[in-house]
């Protein structure tokens, strides 16, 4: 009798370079691309023409129009600028920008179509759910792993000041596995999501009531560790929309309470403590921001001046991206566009330029305007109210709850008020479109079975 082989299976082998997204966000930006390029080209081969079809087509029509438009004006921004006989002369580069040179825009228009790997990485990883190809378990397994040495790798570098690989604490901050990037805290906030879920849905669990409460607790104390505050806030709104949607009122009164003591034993017993400076940090660069915003006030001597480009840079960014956005409202002036844009002059104190403003939704309006802004939010929006129809009428409770790690991700990456890295960068985009298909993918297939 012949026994076939089905380890080695398309279906298998997509999974597995599904799974290992986590792993390649921790190894850097050369290792997701080359996991991104192999997702669409293994999801191509196996669904081929079909990965282009969509059960909602609102999301379909929205998607398009979204990369098409960003390619359209990042063409109709550059090409002008690159044909114009300006660049016969190489000293001639002050005219186009105070970061740019002619490689600048040939760079972006590069980076407009090869960006389009992320649609196509969209709609394998839709299919992927529609179909009920994807290995659910797999993923959550891989997901729990990473979070769990990331977490455990962050209390070893902060206990012995070296993590388990040999990279020390930099600047009084750990950052695991990342070297240089302060970002394990936003791996954790993400990643942690699915190690909880998990424990939860373990079968013969009998304090399904107290696991969440616990673990959400424990990783909230690890991301304050990493020092990452706007994660840290993002994990709060994680767990708030947890506890809402559960229905749970008294495990959100617990673990308010439970973050008001942390909160009141770092100020009463580690006044000296980096993570005190974090949070006193936090509160008074979102005062100087709300306020600033709201007040609309010029910054006239130097000792303001100063408080503020110490504790509120991230208000200079976003003023920076809204003088550039008003240059081109509607339009936009194409992908990566804001370091070429922004140019204040030595006397605006209000202004700070940078390769990007630190918010997604800032940057979208600098980069396709309000035309592309709306149609990206749109995708959201629409997935927002699709969701809780999911959520309200399917009769499958772990359906449910193995689909909250993707939403609550995907609401906090869309969340406009977060300060962040760039829309457009690797590590960010893959994120934000993988929850994003995930989601919509389970509302879109009635039926998903979470034994695959």
């Amino acid at each position: 009798m012949v026994i076939e082989n089905k380890i080695f299976t398309n279906n298998n082998l997509i999974n597995l370079l599904i799974a290992l997204i986590p792993l390649s966000l921790i190894l850097g930006n050369s290792a997701t691309n080359i996991n991104i390029v192999l997702i669409c080209i293994l999801g191509i081969v196996i669904y081929r023409f079909d990965i282009f079809k969509m059960n909602k087509k609102k999301y379909l029509y929205l998607l398009y129009g979204f990369f098409s438009y960003l390619i359209l004006i990042t063409l109709v921004t550059n090409i002008p600028i690159l044909t114009n006989d300006i660049f016969l002369d190489e000293y001639s580069y002050f005219w186009i920008g105070r970061n740019a040179t002619i490689d600048t825009y040939s760079e972006n228009i590069f980076k407009s179509f090869f960006f389009l790997r992320f649609l196509v990485f969209f709609l394998v990883i839709n299919k992927i759910v529609e179909k009920k190809d994807f290995n659910l378990k797999f993923f959550f397994i891989s997901c729990s792993f990473f979070a769990i040495l990331i977490g455990f790798d962050i209390l070893i570098q902060i206990t012995f000041g070296k993590n388990l690989i040999g990279y020390p604490i930099t600047a009084g901050r750990p950052s695991s596995f990342f070297g240089q990037e302060w970002v394990a805290g936003g791996f954790l906030q993400k990643f942690s999501l699915f190690f909880i879920i998990a424990m939860i849905a373990l079968p013969k669990n009998n304090k399904k009531h107290l696991i969440p409460l616990i673990l959400f607790i424990i990783f909230f104390c690890i991301i304050l560790l990493t020092g990452n505050r706007m994660p840290l806030l993002l994990y709060i709104l994680s767990i708030l929309i947890y506890f809402v949607i559960q229905k749970k009122i008294k495990e959100i009164i617990l673990f308010f309470l439970v973050i008001l003591f942390i909160g009141f034993s770092v100020f009463k017993f580690l006044p000296q403590s980096r993570m005190k400076t974090n949070i006193v940090l936090a509160f008074n660069g979102s005062k100087i921001i709300l306020t600033q915003l709201v007040n609309k006030k010029e910054i006239e001597d130097e000792q303001g001046f100063f408080v503020l480009r110490d504790r509120g840079l991230y208000f200079l960014h976003f003023n920076s991206a809204i003088q550039v956005w008003k240059k081109n409202k509607v339009f936009g002036t194409g992908i990566k566009s804001f370091k070429i844009n922004c140019t204040p002059t030595k006397h605006d104190r209000n202004q700070l330029c940078n390769n990007h403003p630190h918010n997604y939704f800032l940057e979208l309006l600098v980069d396709v305007g309000v035309i592309g802004l709306v149609l990206i939010y749109l995708i959201f929006v629409f997935c927002i109210f699709d969701f809780f129809k999911f959520y309200r009428f399917s009769s499958s409770l772990n359906q449910k709850l193995f689909s909250l790690p993707f939403f609550l991700i995907t609401v906090t990456e869309f969340f406009p008020l977060k300060s962040s890295g760039s829309f457009s960068s690797t590590s960010n985009a893959i994120i934000i479109f993988f929850m994003l298909a995930v989601t919509i993918g389970f509302i879109n297939s009635k039926n998903f079975n979470r034994d695959r």
